[in-house]
Formats: structure tokens, C-alpha cells, sequence
């Protein structure tokens, strides 16, 4: 059983690796995201193990020449960030630098999955803080993380001039308030079941 298990894997990591060099050798966008899609269903969204070793290898797609590629795999970053907090601090960099991408849909991507990301990593704070005084060291980062994330929005938020990724920036800005401020029709009693709400408008 245990050799059983063990060639799985290993036919599992081959599988991961060949995907991602046939995502990289593409030289057309429809096969680039083939492989990427194929990439994302193969890939266990919570194995430690096998996103330590493949992530490093996703997050060289930042720089694809490819915006849709780019934008693709932003929504991957963000989907594994929201399963897998322990990852926040290696995946948020990427996002921070993707923030400054020249294609308004993977800014607006990345202000997507960041709000996400953003209202995900304050549950786990909120509800990790009902049991301990402390976080775990995880999720500490994490949440340092998500705050240079939010200064990174803000800086374009509120910097001169217009555009697209200006207004996208000012409405997670308006996202994050509506998260801090208390909802004036709820109950002034939190529940156990009481969720944060966060999305942005748009």
C-alpha cells in the first residue's frame, strides 16, 4: 500500500512538472492556458507538499508576456491563498507586484482576489482571537502581508491623475471601510455564525 501510494505520487509530481514546462514552452495564449487549467485541476488545492514544490514554479507566470496568462494565474494564487493561509506570505508579494501589471484586467484580478484574501485572512484573525491572545506565526504573516497589500492599493488609490486601475484601487478602499463598519441593521450581539462581508462593488 505504502509503495502504492508512493508511485502515485510520483506519478502525480511528473504529471505537475510536465504541465508546467508545456505551459512554459507555449507560444500562443489558447495553449499557455490549456495547460495552466489542466495545471489548476491537477493540482491539489491543499497539499502542502506538492504547492511548496510547484508554487515557485507558478509564480514565474507573473511575468508572462501574456495578460490573460498573468490573469489566470492570479486567480489560481488567489484561490490556493484562500485554502491555505500558511501560503499567504510567498503569494501576496506577487500580487503586490502584479498590482503595477500594464493590463487593467489582471489589476483588477489582483483587486479581486486581494479583497478576498483581505476579508478571509481577518476572519481567521477575528476568530483565532476568541480562543488564543496570540496568532500563529502563520497567519501573523499573513495578515503583515495583507497590510502591505492594502498600503500598495491605497498609494494607487489616492495618487494623482486617473485610469483604470485608480478607480478599481478606490474601490477596494471603499470595500475595506464597509468592512470595519459595523453593519447598522445587524443585531449589536456578534454570533458564533456571523460572517465578515466584504466585496467589491463593481
Amino acid at each position: 500500500m505504502v509503495g502504492k501510494t508512493m508511485s502515485m505520487a510520483a506519478t502525480s509530481r511528473e504529471k505537475l512538472a510536465s504541465l508546467v514546462n508545456a505551459a512554459k514552452l507555449a507560444i500562443d495564449i489558447p495553449s499557455k492556458l490549456e495547460s495552466l487549467r489542466q495545471l489548476r485541476h491537477e493540482l491539489p488545492p491543499e497539499d502542502p507538499v506538492l504547492l511548496t514544490e510547484f508554487l515557485p514554479s507558478l509564480f514565474l507566470f507573473h511575468s508572462d508576456r501574456f495578460g490573460p496568462v498573468r490573469k489566470f494565474l492570479t486567480e489560481m494564487l488567489g484561490e490556493i491563498g484562500l485554502k491555505n493561509t500558511e501560503f499567504l506570505s510567498n503569494i501576496v508579494p506577487v500580487l503586490i507586484d502584479l498590482l503595477d501589471d500594464d493590463t487593467p484586467a489582471v489589476v483588477r484580478q489582483v483587486l479581486l482576489c486581494g479583497t478576498d484574501l483581505f476579508r478571509a485572512t481577518l476572519e481567521k484573525i477575528v476568530v483565532q482571537g476568541l480562543y488564543s491572545s496570540d496568532l500563529d506565526g502563520a497567519l501573523e504573516s499573513a495578515w503583515a502581508w495583507m497590510l502591505k497589500f492594502k498600503d500598495k492599493v491605497y498609494s494607487i488609490a489616492f495618487q494623482h491623475g486617473s485610469g483604470g486601475a485608480k478607480l478599481l484601487a478606490l474601490k477596494f478602499v471603499e470595500a475595506v471601510i464597509r468592512l470595519y463598519t459595523p453593519d447598522p441593521n445587524g443585531s449589536s450581539e456578534p454570533t458564533s455564525h456571523q460572517g465578515i462581508t466584504l466585496r467589491l462593488v463593481g
